[in-house]
């Protein structure tokens, strides 16, 4: 089966861990070496509420101005993503991968498998959350401007499709789970398919699916309208994406040590490594796509809202991978 998508590929393909040059995309930078700037404070306050009497008499007008709304500057961009860098996530995703490169020699095995349990499921609960942003951008129908709902959702789709092994000019491949079963077989000697039917649904994952799906379908609860929901569920989504940069890169890392001082003296080395070096590779690709999909839909007056979204995440986010971290200590 072949890709009838025609927007450029936001994921690595597994006949190639090099991602496919974007042209329109500004080069992202890599895991430390960022600049952070000084976060700032989440905001608490509906950006606009609009109420059901209000809407039916704004419906045209939205739709009419939306076009000529002033777009978000990539500088402005760029900052609120920085804001990510000093926010609680990167803290957490640092002390986890610490704690995994570190795992004892002896224990190593009983502390790491709830860990790759939660893993399992938190990363396919990415795409559920991942397919309700494209529904809210969808869903502004009526109200955003054609041109520019279209071109953010032809970004939006990419990442989505790449999970399920879908890329442009090439047969479909192994999906994502696929390749994480792979790995967990590798890893644990064991089938995944057990572990998950032991613990279908780990505690901290489904917390934090449970917390992303709200936050995304209600917009945070700010009582937004449709373009101002669709600017919401765009924030939070670069979001996701600026930070499994990080992520992925630091897991990477750590699971090679992890490999070279615990793993092959044991005679027990790593082989099935497509998985982390897929999304080590390709993640960067896929935050530097949220991020012109941004550009391309979200007005400059949604500012607020873009860093309400993105706070939003890195709460949650960051519970979720210090959870992790204590598991592993």
């Amino acid at each position: 089966m072949t890709s009838t998508f025609v927007a450029a590929s936001c994921h690595v393909c597994t006949n190639s861990l090099l991602p496919k040059p974007i042209s329109s995309v500004a080069p992202v930078r890599r895991p430390l070496s960022r600049k952070a700037l000084k976060c700032n404070a989440v905001v608490s306050a509906p950006e606009r509420t609009i109420s059901h009497s209000q809407s039916a008499n704004t419906t045209e007008s939205q739709h009419s101005s939306h076009a000529s709304l002033p777009q978000l500057s990539r500088q402005t961009l760029q900052g609120l993503e920085a804001e990510l860098d000093a926010g609680t996530s990167m803290a957490a995703l640092r002390r986890f991968s610490d704690s995994l490169a570190k795992l004892p020699e002896i224990e190593w095995e009983a502390k790491l498998k709830p860990v790759m349990v939660e893993l399992a499921y938190n990363l396919e609960s990415f795409n559920p959350a991942f397919t309700a942003v494209l529904l809210k951008v969808q869903s502004s129908i009526g109200h955003s401007d054609y041109v520019r709902r279209d071109q953010a959702l032809k970004g939006l789709i990419q990442p989505l499709a790449g999970e399920y092994g879908m890329h442009n000019g090439q047969p479909q491949g192994k999906t994502h789970r696929e390749l994480f079963s792979e790995f967990y077989e590798d890893l644990l000697h064991e089938p995944l398919a057990g572990a998950l039917a032991m613990q279908p649904q780990p505690p901290a994952s489904v917390l934090l699916f449970q917390q992303m799906m709200n936050d995304i379908t209600t917009a945070g609860g700010l009582g937004l309208d449709p373009i101002g929901q669709g600017s919401y569920a765009m924030g939070y989504n670069l979001a996701i994406e600026y930070l499994a940069d990080f992520e992925k890169t630091w897991m990477l890392d750590s699971f090679k040590e992890l490999d070279s001082r615990v793993l092959q003296p044991q005679h027990r080395s790593l082989k099935e490594w497509l998985f982390l070096e897929i999304h080590a590779e390709g993640e960067a690709e896929h935050a530097a796509i949220g991020h012109d999909a941004v550009l391309s839909f979200v007005p400059a007056e949604h500012e607020q809202t873009l860093r309400r979204a993105m706070h939003d995440h890195d709460r949650d986010f960051s519970a979720f991978y210090n959870k992790l971290a204590d598991m592993l200590q």
